[in-house]
């Protein structure tokens, strides 16, 4: 390898030459990673690993930031789905960010069209060329008054008009996800694309809590909706419901002691206790569930001994580990048809336990 204290003697011909000589090096450890990245994402094995997502084991393993992670994560997935990208990835028609924008418009039958009309664009024009293929709505004209230009000239209140129902978006129209963007270090921007129900109920819980928040302040009416389901989960997760008379109700079937659920959380500290082979703790707090160590239907108790705190994620590995995933995916229906709808419980029934407030 050539010494980096040399490079300034080196032939402007011979430097650019190992520049590309890098680049195409480059180029097939990319494809290479992607490949073992799908590989271990079919496996799951970052579940063994003590990491409750790919993303987590990227980020909080590898080092990669959140932006690399999701771009990293999704082309693995998409190598995996169509082997024959390795190919435009590897020559340089396509790179890492230009497939990843491709993510939605690929499929079997067009595959090689939509490529060789990517190969060689940039991201804008891979941005240009997705909008073509996969053409979405205008967005609506948002019409709103602007805010007063001192404290002082600010009239009262005035009553929020009633919400205009919009115009039926076409299927393909999916919302994107929400994002919080900081704008300086104490404060941030809320976009967030809800339906119509959101804003019926928006304009409710303000008349509600118009005493509170006279001023109808959307972030203030927000915040104290956080503050008041906060407290009734924390009083939830933590075993402050009431257990009848007394409180010395006793258990029946999976039902968890109060004062087990109090200790359990604060043992595993709020985050999800499940060990890795490597000795690497998991620790999300994302969907934390009360895990029977030993399986309730293997006649595992209640006890505090018992019962840990466990992410979706590894509640479901472990189940799917000891009582097989077929087993897994039946009890998994049956809760669900019993409640009516999906929610994030347990693949073994655990007691599902909201996330932690910070």
């Amino acid at each position: 390898m050539q010494k980096m204290n040399s490079l300034a003697d080196l032939p402007t011909g011979a430097l650019t030459a190992r520049l590309y000589e890098i680049r195409k090096a480059e180029r097939g450890l990319l494809v290479e990673f992607l490949t073992y990245l799908g590989e271990l994402d079919r496996r799951r094995t970052y579940l063994e690993l003590g990491f409750p997502s790919l993303f987590a084991f990227l980020t909080d393993h590898l080092g990669y930031t959140r932006s690399a992670a999701f771009r990293r994560s999704t082309a693995a997935r998409l190598v995996v789905r169509f082997p024959v990208l390795c190919d435009p990835l590897a020559d340089g028609r396509l790179c890492l960010t230009t497939l990843v924008e491709l993510r939605d418009v690929l499929d079997a039958e067009r595959l090689d069209e939509i490529v060789a009309r990517a190969a060689g664009r940039t991201e804008d024009e891979v941005r240009q060329l997705v909008a073509a293929l996969q053409p979405r709505p205008e967005p609506m004209d948002l019409l709103r008054r602007l805010p007063p230009s001192s404290p002082r000239e600010a009239p009262e209140p005035a009553p929020e008009p009633a919400p205009v129902p919009a115009p039926a978006l076409p299927p393909a129209a999916a919302p994107r996800p929400a994002r919080v963007e900081p704008i300086s270090e104490e404060r941030h921007v809320l976009r967030v694309t809800v339906a119509r129900e959101f804003v019926a109920g928006l304009a409710a819980v303000r008349a509600a809590l118009s005493q509170v928040v006279p001023d109808g302040n959307l972030e203030r009416i927000l915040h104290e909706c956080l503050r008041r389901t906060l407290v009734q989960i924390t009083r939830r997760q933590r075993g402050g419901e009431r257990a009848g008379a007394g409180g010395k109700r006793p258990p029946k079937g999976r039902t968890i002691p109060a004062a087990v659920r109090r200790a359990v959380w604060k043992r595993d500290e709020g985050r999800c206790a499940f060990v890795g082979s490597d000795g690497h703790r998991c620790g999300s707090t994302h969907q934390l569930e009360y895990h029977h160590v030993r399986a309730f239907a293997a006649g595992g108790d209640a006890s505090e001994s018992n019962i840990q705190l466990c992410c979706s994620s590894h509640n479901g590995f472990i189940a799917e580990r000891e009582l097989g995933a077929e087993h897994v995916r039946l009890a998994r229906g049956r809760a669900r048809a019993a409640r009516g709808a999906p929610t994030a419980w347990g693949a073994d029934n655990s007691r599902p336990a909201p996330a932690s407030p910070p």
